[in-house]
């Protein structure tokens, strides 16, 4: 007789965990949207080309079959580096052990969009081959690296 009240108690109290993780979760979204930046916006569409970027370089088969694809991805992405130039603040303030950090970042943004057209250009031609393809967006991810590693402003855990 116990042990069907005592099963009644544990699927209620594990309902009523779900139901609270659940509406945690929802407030660390609505959180996380309230504080995100114009460049933040720009990133995640970066991210998007940066997983699908790979996949058409990927092998040489995938990159003679997505090529228009890859074009396509390559001028949005250039796009998108344009774009996320003018947008500094608070990057360049926030960085520390640079003596001239507009400068600074004006260089690695014109290197990023720099090694996007020559990707580009180079997808363009016929001759260019996947390994080369790859070995050009392995150019296009240094310049990230780069970036990130300058002004990249992250939150402190502690």
């Amino acid at each position: 007789m116990y042990r069907k009240w005592i099963g009644l108690a544990a699927t209620a109290a594990l309902i009523v965990a779900c139901g609270l993780g659940s509406a945690q979760a929802q407030e660390k979204k609505e959180a996380h949207e309230e504080n995100e930046t114009p460049l933040g916006k720009i990133m995640e569409k970066v991210q998007k080309l940066n997983i699908a970027v790979p996949k058409y370089v990927r092998n040489a088969a995938q990159y003679q079959k997505s090529r228009k694809d890859l074009d396509k991805a390559l001028e949005e992405y250039i796009k998108l580096a344009k774009d996320s130039k003018s947008i500094r603040e608070p990057y360049v303030t926030n960085v520390k052990d640079v003596k001239e950090p507009v400068k600074k970042w004006d260089e690695i943004m014109d290197a990023w969009e720099k090694t996007l057209k020559e990707m580009a250009d180079g997808v363009k031609k016929e001759a260019t081959s996947q390994k080369d393809a790859k070995q050009l967006y392995e150019n296009v991810k240094k310049t990230c690296v780069d970036c990130h590693t300058i002004f990249r402003v992250e939150k402190e855990a502690f």
